[in-house]
């Protein structure tokens, strides 16, 4: 039988005792199978997840509706009135991006994700800003810092898109700098571009065009027409897109596609339900587009199987109209629906693009109209025109037949050029990139957008977003300060905001 050897047991305990005194009590706690940092790879597909909005922003989305693209004949499923609410803020989003930047310092590879971290940011505070108006920025996300903010105070809407742009130029200088760094690894959680910084850097520069336009009226205070000037004219510093290959374009899955386009499970349900709009389709049936027997269907009551391409065919809802008769009207077949081949025949769901090339294309011909910068508006005009077409799949030989229509043809650096430069913008944004449909049609009235009854806000298209209520309930004072800076007071959706006053 073995005896205890008390000396060797007394000696045992007191270097567990000791051991223990030298470990930090939240060390001991710690769960060694939960991850203490986040990769930032990770953070990057979270943050892309959310700058494509899907599911919020997306093709066949309320948004869409918004834009005039489409309409929903039955109330009890979706409404189209323009009583907006207020918007969600995305500094949670922010959080991840500045969760990234810190994840990435010291990693071989941390000018690339910094680069795309100041892009983000700028993507998100525009975001937030073009809906409400004064934003926190210069406060902002600093609850956790060695002097917290808890309650940061609203930025005026001025100088949060000089920041803006400050972080555009700057993310264009990183981001090519990252470029020339041999031996560096890859980008990793770009669903987007798979890491590819070319094509990154020239959607950044895109969005960064995207942002000047949109300040067109505010040319004067920020210099507007110099800085795309600025970006036209050095392609080497700033590369664009080359084409529609180019373009910021989500994909989905088979899995994605069912959940967010339409679909052979939902057709029953949703066919009947979601019409043409009349701005957008009235617009194509203006040139006889060859677009408009890819994205629709004739109306059932009024085909003629005799002359099955009759644009006769081809009714949109207006947006504005009632609904109970829009669905007794859209129950008889007197509408256009979205082109069943096109939308419900399988369950891939169709690219979304984010930040394409014809948009890029449009806003120079609009600078060129504009005096802004030099060069041949129209050879932009047709780019933009053709590349949407290309994405449709539209062939060469009709797209040379459209361009050549006398209403299509360019009429020169002039409001009539203009007026069809914006036009064929806002066509080419179909289902695609958010509410920048709307966003242009705000900042200069192209196209005619209808209203009528259904529409509701006292016959008006709203011009903003309300804030947040929880900035009322967690920032009153601040979020007061700017309602009375801006609008008086009120909350107001039909108040204008500084970049479109």
């Amino acid at each position: 039988m073995k005896t205890y050897n008390f000396k060797k047991g007394l000696i045992l305990l007191s270097i567990l005792v000791l051991a223990f005194s030298c470990t930090k009590f939240e060390d001991l706690t710690d769960d060694p199978n939960k991850a203490t940092s986040v990769p930032p790879s990770q953070l990057l597909s979270e943050v892309l997840s959310t700058l494509n909005n899907i599911g919020n922003d997306g093709a066949w989305e309320e948004p869409q509706r918004d834009n005039q693209f489409w309409v929903i004949s039955f109330d009890y499923y979706g409404d189209q009135d323009y009583n907006w609410g207020a918007i969600g803020f995305r500094y949670n989003t922010l959080s991840n991006v500045i969760a990234m930047e810190k994840e990435a310092q010291g990693l071989d590879n941390q000018d690339k994700y910094e680069a795309l971290a100041k892009f983000f940011k700028a993507y998100f505070f525009d975001y937030m800003t073009k809906r409400v108006g004064d934003i926190p920025l210069s406060e902002a996300l600093q609850a956790s810092s060695e002097t917290p903010i808890t309650q940061p105070k609203y930025d005026n809407q001025q100088s949060v898109y000089v920041a803006i742009l400050d972080l555009l130029e700057a993310a264009n200088d990183q981001i090519a700098i990252a470029k020339t760094q041999v031996g560096t690894s890859d980008i990793l959680g770009d669903f987007l571009y798979d890491g590819d910084l070319s094509k990154w850097q020239k959607a950044i520069n895109v969005f960064h065009l995207r942002v000047l336009m949109s300040l067109s009226k505010r040319n004067a205070e920020l210099n507007i027409a110099s800085k795309i000037n600025t970006i036209l004219t050095n392609p080497a510093k700033y590369p664009l897109f080359f084409g529609i290959q180019d373009n910021m374009m989500r994909n989905f899955s088979d899995e994605q596609g069912n959940r967010y386009e339409l679909n052979p499970s939902n057709y029953g349900f949703n066919r009947n339900r979601n019409i043409m709009g009349a701005t957008y389709l009235d617009l194509l049936k203006a040139n006889n587009d060859p677009r408009i027997y890819i994205v629709a269907d004739p109306a059932p009551f009024y085909y003629d199987a005799n002359n099955p391409l009759s644009l006769n065919a081809y009714i949109g809802a207006k947006t504005g109209d009632d609904q109970g008769q829009m669905q007794v009207d859209s129950d008889a077949g007197k509408y256009s629906y979205p082109n069943e081949d096109r939308y419900y025949s399988n369950f891939e769901g169709e690219p979304y693009i984010q930040i394409g090339y014809s948009e890029q294309e449009f806003i120079i011909a609009e600078a060129i109209n504009r005096g802004w910068t030099t060069g041949n508006a129209e050879t932009h005009y047709i780019n933009g025109i053709t590349g949407s077409m290309k994405f449709y799949g539209v062939s060469q030989a009709d797209i040379d037949t459209f361009l050549a229509n006398v209403n299509v043809v360019y009429k020169g650096d002039n409001t009539n050029g203009l007026n069809q430069i914006l036009i064929q913008k806002y066509i080419a944004f179909f289902n695609n990139s958010g509410f920048e449909a709307y966003f242009n049609y705000r900042r200069t009235g192209v196209p005619t957008f209808d209203i009528g009854p259904a529409n509701k806000n006292g016959g008006k298209i709203p011009l903003r977003w309300k804030y947040p209520q929880s900035e009322f309930e967690n920032n009153a004072d601040n979020v007061n300060a700017a309602l009375n800076s801006q609008y008086g007071g009120s909350d107001d959706i039909n108040e204008a905001m500084w970049i479109i006053k």
